[in-house]
């Protein structure tokens, strides 16, 4: 998200951008919402001018794009070795992000507010969420060309029920007493009793 004044070689204050950021997970975790936050308002309460804020970003959607891919783990490098290994990783990393109350707090918020911002909503899913659902289905479809996994299961099901739980909780609110390691492999193991390959039990 390359503003043109970034590529003109404006400098960007890293300090601001977290502060301004920052000030965005803070007001929505205090109650706020998307729609009522204002750029002057978030300028404020991260203590810079409301001309820094608009030149980093020219919309609230591009703010709050920024905000929402910033509460994102890195996907993890993959061993490639166990199908099972690699999907506990990944829903690790899954677990960890709803640790975050603010990070938790701002997807309710988004999702109670999708249809007043439909693009920003899109774009979340399309530049943050897929790249992580198409990572799930690999290390599924590679199972089932190994022989790991049941050459039967549906790949894009399975993937959306290994998440359930975790969004579950999240939209519950009830994540706290989640960890990465142990949850995801409680989710991993209870799945895997049915998607396993026979052969390979």
């Amino acid at each position: 998200m390359e503003t043109a004044e970034r590529a003109a070689g404006r400098h960007r204050d890293d300090r601001a951008d977290a502060a301004i950021i920052d000030a965005v997970l803070d007001q929505i975790s205090a109650g706020g919402t998307l729609s009522g936050l204002s750029l002057v308002t978030i300028a404020r309460t991260a203590g810079v001018s409301r001309n820094s804020v608009y030149r980093r970003w020219k919309t609230k959607d591009d703010l709050y794009l920024d905000v929402l891919a910033s509460i994102n783990r890195p996907l993890p490098d993959l061993a490639g070795q166990s199908v099972r290994d690699d999907l506990v990783d990944l829903m690790a990393v899954i677990i960890e992000r709803t640790l975050d109350p603010r990070a938790s707090r701002i997807l309710r918020a988004l999702n109670a507010e999708a249809e007043l911002f439909p693009e920003l909503h899109r774009r979340y899913f399309s530049e943050v969420v897929t790249p992580r659902r198409q990572a799930t289905r690999r290390v599924i479809q590679r199972g089932i060309d190994t022989g790991e996994l049941r050459p039967d299961i549906d790949v894009n099901l399975t993937a959306e029920v290994l998440v359930a739980p975790i969004l579950s909780r999240m939209s519950q609110g009830a994540t706290a007493d989640l960890d990465p390691v142990k949850t995801s492999e409680r989710i991993v193991d209870l799945l895997f009793a049915g998607i396993e390959s026979r052969s390979a039990g």
